[in-house]
């Protein structure tokens, strides 16, 4: 499992932050915010739109039973499914 690199989940806050059009700024979104909260507001089109930024960002794609799988809670739930599943993320950072 790759863990949580700093550099990964920095990048999707910040494309959290531009595609769902965030009033925060990336490092006030914390692992354990829910997706669902009045603060994220996810619903299906905008993480359709947020994995659609991802995949572009790190150069890979996101199967759809991975993302039904990944039972989506919080924005840590997120960034683990992407770390997973994009391979320029798996990557960066040198040791995960």
């Amino acid at each position: 499992m790759i863990g949580h690199d700093d550099e990964v989940a920095r990048r999707v806050r910040e494309i959290m932050v531009e595609v769902l059009d965030l009033r925060l700024s990336p490092t006030e979104i914390r692992d354990d915010i829910s997706l669902y909260s009045p603060v994220i507001r996810l619903d299906s089109l905008n993480l359709l739109h947020l994995l659609m930024a991802v995949e572009e960002e790190f150069g890979g794609h996101i199967e759809d039973e991975d993302i039904m799988e990944a039972d989506l809670e919080n924005v840590g739930d997120l960034i683990t499914l992407i770390g997973r599943n994009m391979p320029a993320a798996a990557s960066s950072g040198g040791s995960a």
